[in-house]
This record gives C-alpha cells, structure tokens and sequence, in this order.
C-alpha cells in the first residue's frame, strides 16, 4: 500500500522515472518467479530518490552521481528510523514505562579465551 501511494505521487510530480520504471520492471520478472520478491519501500525510496537528484534540474548527472556514490541517501533512511525510536521513546514516557532494554545475557558475546579482546 505504502509504496503504491509513493508510486502514484512519483508518477504524477517528477519530471522523468527512468530508474523506477527499470525497478518496476524488475519486480515483474521477480515477482512472476516468487510472489514476496517485491519492491518494497525502502527500496522504492532510495530509487525515486535517485531520478529526482538525476531528472530535477537542480544538479548534473555527475553530481547527482556524487551524491549517490556519497552515500547521502543513507540519512533519508537513518532520519526515519531515528522518528521510530523517538516514537517509541515518547510511548514509552506517556506509559511512564522504562526504556526498553534488552537482556545483557541475550547479546553478549562469549568468546573462546586465545579469540577475546
């Protein structure tokens, strides 16, 4: 649903979608051999973001490669899940609940003695 809503305001507001009309084509042959290989919001995001750094107007091809090769796209990704935990911090507050902690014992590393730091 999500990546349909984000498809249909891509289609109608960027001037040019050349990278997610080769993604959705894609999708067609993945999703014809296994019904769960679909292009999913993230991956939806990083392409759409892609034709609108190269098709916008306000950069050449080469710095929107830089961009892209930067790997400035990583903080749209890292924005959004940094609102998720700020979500979760502010539930927990409003339950006047701790911060959920996981158990120590759960992810700590036990290694052989001649492997610790």
């Amino acid at each position: 649903m999500r990546v349909q809503i984000l498809k249909d305001f891509v289609k109608q507001h960027f001037p040019a979608t050349p990278l997610l009309d080769y993604a959705l084509e894609v999708e067609k042959i993945t999703t014809s051999k296994k019904p769960n290989l679909i292009l999913n919001v993230d991956g939806f995001i990083g392409v759409a973001f892609v034709d609108m750094l190269r098709n916008c107007g306000s950069f050449t091809r080469e710095e929107a490669d830089e961009y892209v090769d930067i790997g400035a796209l990583n903080g749209i990704f890292v924005l959004g899940r940094s609102m998720g935990f700020i979500g979760h911090y502010l539930d927990q507050k409003r339950l006047k609940q701790g911060l959920y902690r996981h158990p120590w014992d759960d992810i700590s590393y036990v290694l052989p003695e001649h492997m610790s730091m």
